[in-house]
């Protein structure tokens, strides 16, 4: 999920980061950026939706010692790749930029409880133009689905 589309609202604010470790709580929905406390609208999005997971699935917080995700950010500014097919836009407006922001997100998640420890593994490269999405904007699905 991390990898999704509801990472597009904290685009603009892992550029401002760079590259490092991001750690998130996704019980609590608080984040560090290379032990230093940050504020993303992903960590948030993550920790909603786990406990609305929870709750439909009929399990109870308690139950869950740890959910966290670690993800090694590796960010850099590549040339526009005339391949892309992917179209970015902000109000309505297509944006294109002579550069593009690369990231490399390795993800690693933990969900433990007292009888088991789950893990995960994941590795997504993301481009998109400089610029985009605009910073402090937030999506709403009708936004995204488009």
């Amino acid at each position: 999920m991390f990898c999704g589309w509801r990472l597009n609202a904290s685009k603009p604010l892992l550029v401002e980061l760079g590259s490092g470790t991001l750690e998130i709580d996704v019980l609590t929905g608080q984040c560090a950026f290379q032990k230093a406390t940050v504020r993303l609208p992903i960590a948030q999005e993550l920790s909603s939706w786990i406990h609305k997971e929870f709750s439909m699935f009929h399990i109870p917080i308690t139950a869950v010692l740890r959910a966290s995700l670690a993800v090694e950010l590796s960010s850099s500014l590549i040339p526009w790749d005339t391949q892309t097919k992917e179209l970015f836009f902000i109000d309505g407006k297509l944006v294109r930029s002579e550069q593009m922001h690369q990231c490399v997100f390795d993800c690693a998640s933990e969900v433990a409880t007292d009888e088991i420890v789950y893990h995960s593994k994941l590795r997504d490269i993301q481009e998109w133009p400089v610029g985009w999405p605009q910073a402090g904007r937030t999506f709403s699905t009708e936004e995204q689905l488009r």
